[in-house]
């Protein structure tokens, strides 16, 4: 195993003169430029956001056109305001199929337990 770490049979090199300090003066000048940065991101970031929303609002004013009237079948258009009246529909429903397919599946057993202390009167299993 020590034939294969060469690393230990290597001697130990110092650091150059002034590294330390060069390196300690480059430290708050990398801070700024990163504070920087996160401040011009943050300001695109918004700045895209509020151009996007403005997009939406002209699009929705100037493209997208609002409905002028009511088309009515058969005779045109009919100008003037949309009645606010409430259409009720009625669609009819079959559910026979349901209760037909509940009756094929297994019957189900269902435990019941208590799970308080206290026993109400009016319960009853």
């Amino acid at each position: 195993m020590e034939e294969r770490n060469i690393f230990d049979r290597l001697e130990r090199v110092g650091a150059p003169v002034g590294f330390e300090g060069r390196v300690l003066a480059e430290l708050p000048r990398r801070k700024e430029r990163r504070a920087r940065a996160l401040r011009t991101y943050r300001y695109a970031f918004a700045g895209g956001a509020a151009a996007l929303l403005a997009t939406f609002v002209l699009m929705n004013a100037l493209v997208l056109r609002k409905p002028e009237g009511v088309r009515m079948t058969g005779k045109g258009v009919v100008s003037g305001p949309v009645a606010t009246e409430a259409v009720q529909v009625m669609e009819t429903m079959d559910y026979s199929t349901e209760v037909h397919n509940a009756s094929y599946e297994p019957r189900t057993v269902y435990i019941l337990e208590q799970v308080s202390e206290a026993s109400p009167q009016e319960i009853t299993y």
